[in-house]
């Protein structure tokens, strides 16, 4: 009888030691985000290229050249990435107003099709939604001229993530010394070993696999735009690949956004059904055949964890949480399954 208040007290000890540690993580993150950041990438791309780094090492390029090479070579290829995409997003603004008339337009059309089925005539429907849609263009205006702002600010601050890759590409050898030297038994050492070499494993998977899954999409989906001919091609493309890093979500926006060009530009309904019904048709593709074929089940987390990841993500990091939070709690969880006092979480992250 004397043993349930201790078990409840005990209990609640530990519930609140959690509940402590959740909140300081959470303002560790928040608070030092402009920090963390620009660390995470770093760290998750010296994984991402460190394949590279040893193949250049093999051809006896010592460790700061074959870390230079590498590091230079990401920054040359998401550096000219981010400029084409940073060039398509300015001719979209420059080209807003006369993309006005064409929204005009498919909004006339839309009005005549809502007269004719419920009544309700073009006169009284401009009433409700005028004022509202003039606003919402204003805005988008106002969005677009802040999203690029915003992307060259991220750049700026991401340029500081390649600084870091050089480091943790440099100095690997020592920090795997060091985090090894933290543990005594032989024992011990083998399995901090067996933790990193783990964990850089399944963070290339993922990442390589996710960035050949984007770019197999992103040849769809430029063939399929050429060929349906939609205006601003190659943005579209970029951005509908660039947007599937996002589990769930992105994939959801990267349809969503092709089509809404198509409303905007094609006349034809049986034409935008049919762009409509391509797209949907490269979204399943992606889906089912490139994400479990490059990606396979590396990560080895399950779908509520991950959906959970990309909103905890979001509200602490913003889009860069969104991305980096699953290969994160993937870190965490190779972490638990190979110690005893936090295998149930692993097990609560896993498949």
């Amino acid at each position: 009888m004397t043993l349930k208040p201790n078990l409840n007290m005990d209990f609640l000890n530990k519930a609140n030691r959690l509940l402590f540690f959740l909140i300081a993580i959470y303002l560790v993150f928040y608070h030092l985000a402009s920090f963390l950041i620009p660390l995470t990438f770093g760290i998750f791309l010296a994984m991402l290229i460190l394949p590279f780094t040893r193949f250049l090492e093999k051809y006896k390029f010592n460790s700061i050249l074959s870390s230079l090479t590498s590091t230079f070579a990401l920054f040359l290829f998401l550096g000219v990435l981010s400029y084409l995409f940073t060039l398509q997003i300015s001719q979209l603004a420059d080209q807003l107003p006369g993309m006005r008339g064409n929204i005009e337009a498919v909004i006339e059309n839309l009005e005549e099709q809502i007269a004719a089925i419920t009544g309700v005539t073009i006169e009284e429907q401009q009433e409700i939604i005028e004022e509202r849609i003039r606003a919402l263009w204003g805005n988008i205006e106002t969005r677009i001229a802040g999203f690029v702002g915003g992307v060259l600010e991220f750049t700026l601050k991401f340029m500081l993530a390649f600084v870091y890759v050089f480091i943790f590409l440099l100095y690997r050898k020592k920090f795997m010394r060091f985090i090894v030297r933290l543990y005594s038994t032989k024992k011990e050492k083998e399995n901090a070993r067996d933790v990193v070499n783990e964990i850089t494993k399944v963070v290339y998977q993922y990442l390589w696999g996710r960035a050949q899954v984007m770019l197999s999409l992103a040849v769809m989906y430029y063939i399929t735009f050429l060929i349906f001919g939609l205006p601003f091609a190659l943005l579209i493309t970029i951005f509908g690949a660039l947007i599937t890093i996002i589990p769930y979500f992105g994939p959801l926006v990267s349809g969503l956004v092709p089509i809404s060009f198509a409303i905007i530009f094609f006349e034809d309904i049986s034409y935008i059904v049919i762009f409509s019904i391509t797209i949907i048709v490269i979204q399943l593709v992606e889906s089912y055949f490139f994400e479990p074929y490059f990606i396979g089940k590396e990560v080895k987390l399950n779908a509520l964890v991950v959906i959970i990841a990309v909103l905890l993500g979001g509200i602490i990091w913003g889009v860069a949480g969104m991305i980096l939070f699953v290969p994160i709690l993937a870190t965490i969880k190779i972490i638990s399954n190979h110690s005893k006092d936090l295998r149930p979480f692993g097990a609560l992250l896993g498949k």
